[in-house]
């Protein structure tokens, strides 16, 4: 594969001028839903050109900080634009991972990517060794051929893949490292009056951890949502911060031994290849959630029944319940996790672990309680379907959904 020829052009300079031009004399209020996607698509050409040149300018803070100790180029970005100081070293991070890649960097200049992609990379990028970001830096022209041709949750995704068979070798020296690197801080904003909390977790005691919040907020709020319960995105994070307080009481009213009621049940698919002979090309993992864990990992807490193995087939628990229950049984819901990774709705990138069954019939429409009337949606597009008129149609053999807008025939791509 040739190296990438993404230079910017006076051609490319002169598309952008236009495309700042024509959104100038957009009236927003008179635009359909086309014209809305025309205009955000030429919004992210000036915005990718933006990044770019906000990068050389940050480039050239740092520059002359290196020679002059009285320029911080944090300071100078976070008075000078009026960013955070999580926004400029954000920034300073972008400048340090597009020296590493700099095909990534021309692909930036020219609208291939956007700056999204670029903070992918630097999440990847944090946890390696110095050796490990030398290999993956080898790999910039790869990376930018896969970020051209993706989104940005499609990049992340492709890139965890490709790093998890690059340091397949340092999987479990890796994940003892982000040990060692869990943390948690709590204090009170000074204008709400809230308590915060901020932390970072391991893998495997996240992923445990994640479970048995869920299976709390299950337990206590399947049936019934609490009155303080706010509605849309916000619900989800609601009921988890209540989860978490009953969670942190019911603790203190137990003894320190675990029963297996009290373990976090967490359903993890992978392929039976990778389960015996390790990753490779077309290897299937995924916990229903953004968390990653070695595959060692895996079997090890497989052996402690601290996750529950999944089989389709024919024979084991009973998957369709038609019309004698409205609620997903948990059987359905761990059958839903092991067939959708994400959200339903194509593109949706919602983890399906912060999805909920949905009934395609609806069930107050006669609709039965089968796994194919059945499939996870995020709170957004639960939403859309219940409330914006959406309709679904399913695959029941390729678990492949269809979506319907109205006054459209079919979901834009």
């Amino acid at each position: 594969m040739g190296a990438l020829q993404l230079v910017p052009s006076q051609d490319h300079n002169n598309s952008v001028r236009q495309s700042l031009r024509e959104l100038m004399l957009i009236e927003v209020a008179t635009l359909n839903t086309e014209g809305l996607r025309r205009a955000l698509k030429k919004l992210s050409e000036v915005q990718a050109w933006v990044d770019s040149f906000h990068v050389h300018l940050t480039r050239r803070l740092q520059e002359i900080s290196a020679v002059s100790q009285a320029v911080l180029p944090e300071q100078v970005l976070t008075s000078a634009s009026g960013m955070t100081r999580s926004d400029a070293r954000r920034e300073l991070k972008r400048v340090e991972i597009l020296n590493e890649f700099p095909q990534l960097e021309s692909a930036l200049q020219v609208g291939a990517v956007s700056s999204a992609h670029i903070d992918i990379v630097a999440r990847n990028m944090n946890s390696f060794s110095t050796e490990e970001r030398v290999h993956i830096a080898q790999q910039s022209e790869w990376l930018a051929n896969v970020a051209t041709h993706s989104t940005p949750d499609n990049f992340s995704r492709a890139m965890k893949q490709a790093v998890m068979r690059l340091t397949s070798h340092n999987e479990l020296e890796r994940l003892e490292q982000q040990r060692r690197k869990t943390w948690l801080r709590h204090w009170v904003d000074r204008d709400s009056g809230m308590v915060c909390m901020h932390g970072e977790f391991d893998p495997e005691t996240g992923l445990s951890f994640v479970g048995k919040l869920q299976q709390v907020v299950n337990r206590l709020f399947h049936e019934h949502t609490p009155s303080t319960c706010p509605e849309g995105e916000a619900r989800a994070r609601h009921l988890n911060a209540l989860g978490l307080i009953a969670l942190v009481q019911q603790s203190g009213e137990t003894n320190s031994r675990t029963t297996a009621h009290q373990r976090a049940e967490i359903s993890v698919v992978i392929d039976y290849r990778t389960l015996v002979q390790g990753l490779h090309s077309d290897t299937v993992m995924h916990t229903g959630t953004d968390v990653q864990i070695p595959i060692d990992t895996i079997r090890r807490m497989a052996c402690e029944a601290k996750i529950i193995p999944i089989v389709l087939s024919t024979a084991g628990a009973v998957l369709d319940l038609g019309r004698s229950s409205r609620l997903a049984s948990r059987q359905q819901r761990q059958a839903l996790e092991a067939m959708h990774a994400t959200c339903a709705v194509p593109q949706c990138q919602a983890p399906v672990g912060q999805c909920q069954p949905h009934h395609l019939t609806f069930w107050n429409s006669g609709g039965p309680t089968d796994l194919n009337n059945l499939v996870p949606l995020c709170a957004t597009h639960h939403r859309c379907v219940h409330e914006g008129g959406w309709k679904l149609t399913l695959n029941a053999a390729t678990r492949e959904v269809v979506v319907r807008q109205p006054g459209s025939n079919t979901l834009p791509p």
